[in-house]
């Protein structure tokens, strides 16, 4: 007679087996996504090896005159390279008759006295996503924002705890009194909510927290979150990323976008001596060029650059 656990036992140990196998086919993977990745590297390093001598010096030759700041000759394609003047290199761009547009052309009333409430965002990404990437406009953005609802904005709160553990905060980068003064007739601008005293009693305003819908148009904060404003009194957008149209079609809001972004923010003192030494110190070598290539940790893992690793470390931490 069979024992009542026996087939109990026997079904985990069959258990074991398929998941041993899963283990197994997730290492055969990543062993082929690494076949794979030496392969395609040795195919590429034979075709820069397979060049004629004529075109490796002239390759090499391209790389040493850039250094020399002598007419390079610069590679476009495996046999086509075209020549450019350096002096023209490092010239400022002609503006082709276009001017700066961040100063109101039109009319631009400053804020009402009354304000309709208190507008807190936290931005999150890394420092320059915070202020202004290519499509990533937070602080831009808080500052429309509050123009749009005729709310007063508390000082942004940048992301602290995602990745970097940097809790340095607003204050601690920008210049806060030159944020709220270039800011004084586009938008209030307050470091806290204060609080409300009424009946001899300290009462502090709660903001009441909502998630913006992805690239919210005008029409949103001039209803939902402003209805939520006059109810709570304050309110809280998180997250903020990507949370208001890029495309707005009213150029003062694009232009308050730019005053925002080009004069009201501005790194604090000892951060700008600091950058300007480093600055200084790199001009004094000659011309050069900064490259952000974007070779951190976390932006590294998020554009999937080490899928390999992850599927190892998975499997390692899984045994």
């Amino acid at each position: 007679m069979r024992r009542p656990g026996l087939h109990r036992q026997h079904w985990k140990q069959g258990g074991g087996s398929k998941g041993i196998y899963a283990k197994l086919t997730v290492v055969v993977v990543v062993l082929l996504i690494c076949t794979f990745s030496v392969f395609f590297s040795a195919t590429i390093s034979g075709n820069r090896g397979s060049l004629e001598p004529s075109e490796e010096i002239l390759l090499d030759g391209a790389c040493e005159n850039l250094h020399l700041a002598v007419d390079p000759l610069i590679l476009i394609s495996s046999d086509i390279f075209i020549q450019i003047n350096v002096e023209e290199l490092w010239e400022s761009a002609k503006s082709g008759g276009w001017r700066p547009s961040s100063a109101p052309r039109s009319d631009w009333p400053p804020p009402p006295k009354e304000t309709n409430g208190y507008l807190r965002v936290r931005c999150n990404g890394g420092l320059n996503q915070q202020r202004s990437a290519v499509r990533l406009k937070f602080i831009c953005n808080a500052v429309l924002a509050a123009r749009i609802m005729n709310a007063t904005l508390v000082l942004p709160e940048l992301d602290a705890n995602s990745f970097w553990h940097d809790d340095s905060g607003f204050q601690g980068i920008y210049d806060v009194e030159h944020f709220i003064q270039t800011l004084k007739y586009d938008v209030r601008i307050v470091e806290s909510i204060p609080e409300i005293h009424k009946n001899g009693k300290t009462k502090k305003i709660k903001a009441h927290q909502i998630r913006p819908p992805r690239d919210a148009p005008i029409n949103w904060y001039t209803t939902v979150a402003f209805k939520k404003m006059k109810e709570h009194g304050a309110i809280y957008l998180t997250p903020f990323s990507h949370r208001l149209a890029e495309e707005i079609d009213n150029a003062e809001y694009q232009r308050l976008r730019c005053r925002v972004n080009y004069h009201a923010l501005r790194f604090k003192p000892n951060i700008m001596r600091l950058s300007e030494s480093i600055v200084d110190k790199l001009r004094a070598q000659g011309h050069f060029m900064s490259i952000h290539l974007r070779f951190e940790m976390d932006m590294l893992a998020f554009a999937g650059y080490v899928i390999s690793l992850i599927l190892v470390y998975f499997f390692i931490t899984s045994l």
